[in-house]
C-alpha cells in the first residue's frame, strides 16, 4: 500500500477539491488525479463522485475517509514531534561510562546540563567493557585512552588530558630494594590495570623513550581504585593518573616513582557514533564536556 496515495485521497476529500488538494501538498493536479484512479482501482471500489463543479464521497468512500484521515493525523502528529526532537534537547540520553570517572562526569557535566535541559533524562550505564553503542542504543560512551583510540567507525572527541605517575609502597620498596631503571621496573611485579586495547605507556628521559613492558603481572583488575589498593597493599608497582594517586602520596601509603621522567599521558574521550542526524540533546550534551574545566585531572 502506497501510503501516500492515503495522504492525497484524505486531502482531496478535507478540502473537496482536486485544486485545493493539489496546492496544499504543492503536486499537480493531473498527478493526485491520476494516484487516486490508481487507489480506487486498487480497492476495487469508487471513493469519490467528481463532477465539473464538485467533488463529493461515495458511501464507501465515506467510510474509508474515517480510517485514511486518522491515519494521515496520526502522520502529522508523529512528523511534528520528530520536528521538535531535531531543534530541542528531549529524551533519554544513554551513557556508557567507567566507575573511574562516573563521579566527575556526574558533578562536573551532568548535573548542570539536567539543570538546564530539564527535558532530558539520563541513564548511565556503568561497565568496563566496550559497549557495542549502535547494537545497545547508547548514545555516547565516556572512554579512557593513551594516545589516540582505535579507528572505528566511531566518532571520537577528546575531553580531558591528564598526567600519569608510576608508584609503589613503601613496603614495596623495604621487601624488593628501590626500582630506578626501566630494566628494574620492567622486572617488578606489577599491579594491572586490564582494560581493552591497552597500549604500551611510553616513558622517557634525556630525549630517550622506553616503553614499560613488564612481564610479572601478579594482581590484575579492571578498577583503578582497586589498583592503587593493591599498590597500597604491597602487592606491586602501580600506574595510575597523578590525581587519582595525589591523596595517597600525601599520606605516604604510596611513593612515585621515576617521577622526573616524561610519561605519556592518558585522556578521557567522548565517542559517539556519528555527526550525521545527532539528536540535539547528544549535541548539547557534548558542550558541557567540551568546556569540563582542564584542571579537573591535575
Amino acid at each position: 500500500m502506497d501510503l501516500n496515495k492515503l495522504l492525497i485521497f484524505a486531502k482531496i476529500a478535507e478540502y473537496q477539491s482536486f485544486t485545493k488538494a493539489a496546492s496544499h501538498l504543492g503536486m499537480d493536479k493531473s498527478t493526485i488525479s491520476t494516484k487516486l484512479s490508481q487507489l480506487e482501482a486498487h480497492l476495487g471500489v469508487r471513493l469519490l463522485n467528481r463532477s465539473t463543479r464538485s467533488v463529493t464521497l461515495t458511501e464507501s468512500g465515506a467510510k474509508y475517509y474515517e480510517y485514511c484521515r486518522q491515519a494521515v493525523e496520526i502522520a502529522e502528529e508523529a512528523e511534528n514531534f520528530s520536528s521538535s526532537l531535531g531543534d530541542e534537547a528531549v529524551g533519554l540520553l544513554r551513557i556508557s561510562a567507567a566507575n573511574n570517572y562516573s563521579k566527575l562526569i556526574i558533578e562536573s557535566a551532568i548535573k548542570p546540563f539536567m539543570e538546564a535541559n530539564p527535558k532530558v533524562k539520563v541513564e548511565m550505564i556503568i561497565e568496563y567493557r566496550t559497549a557495542d553503542l549502535i547494537q545497545e542504543n547508547i548514545d555516547i560512551a565516556i572512554r579512557l585512552g593513551i594516545g589516540p583510540l582505535e579507528d572505528s567507525s566511531l566518532i571520537a572527541q577528546k575531553v580531558l588530558t591528564g598526567s600519569i605517575g608510576i608508584y609503589c609502597a613503601p613496603s614495596y620498596i623495604k621487601k624488593y630494594g628501590k626500582i630506578s631503571s626501566i630494566d628494574e621496573l620492567n622486572n617488578s611485579k606489577i599491579v594491572e590495570f586490564t582494560i581493552s586495547a591497552r597500549p604500551k605507556i611510553t616513558i622517557s628521559k634525556d630525549g630517550v623513550s622506553h616503553k614499560i613492558t613488564t612481564k610479572d603481572k601478579e594482581f590484575k583488575t579492571n578498577d583503578l581504585a582497586a589498583v592503587k589498593q593493591a599498590s597500597i597493599a604491597g602487592l606491586g608497582v602501580c600506574i595510575l593518573p597523578k590525581h587519582s594517586a595525589n591523596d595517597a602520596v600525601k599520606s605516604k601509603e604510596l611513593v612515585e616513582i621515576f617521577s622526573d621522567w616524561e610519561i605519556e599521558p592518558f585522556s578521557i574521550y567522548a565517542v559517539y557514533p556519528s555527526r550525521e542526524w545527532m539528536p540535539e540533546k547528544l549535541r548539547v550534551f557534548l558542550k558541557y564536556l567540551k568546556e569540563l574545566d582542564k584542571n579537573l585531572l591535575k
